[in-house]
């Protein structure tokens, strides 16, 4: 995890990580570089700062993703959010939007 790990919720986070990458053989990591060549379709779930958005969307794109969830409001501005969909529509790439709170308790029970 990156630098929220030591705040709310990090602790919770990091048992599941661990748990799911026991379980289940996922990989997490701090950056796409991380990562090897996707063997399958990738699915990029964008959970950062409204800033970072268009700049991790145009990076997942360019690590294979095929689908990305991008946690709402996806961009600081309108422009910035309709260059993103013609990025993705250009790439044949799938965007949903949405929220995502991954480290509630909430969340968790309902896995």
């Amino acid at each position: 995890m990156g630098a929220g790990g030591d705040g709310p919720g990090g602790d919770e986070f990091k048992q599941w990580q661990a748990e799911s990458e026991e379980k289940y053989g996922v990989k997490f990591a701090t950056s796409l570089e991380d990562l090897p060549p996707p063997e399958a379709p990738r699915l990029a779930l964008i959970s950062g700062r409204t800033a970072d958005n268009p700049r991790l969307l145009s990076e997942s794109i360019k690590h294979g993703c095929k689908c990305i969830y991008l946690e709402k409001p996806g961009a600081p501005t309108v422009t910035e959010l309709e260059a993103m969909a013609k990025e993705a529509e250009d790439a044949g790439v799938e965007v949903l939007m949405g929220y995502n709170k991954n480290v509630c308790k909430y969340v968790r029970k309902t896995r």
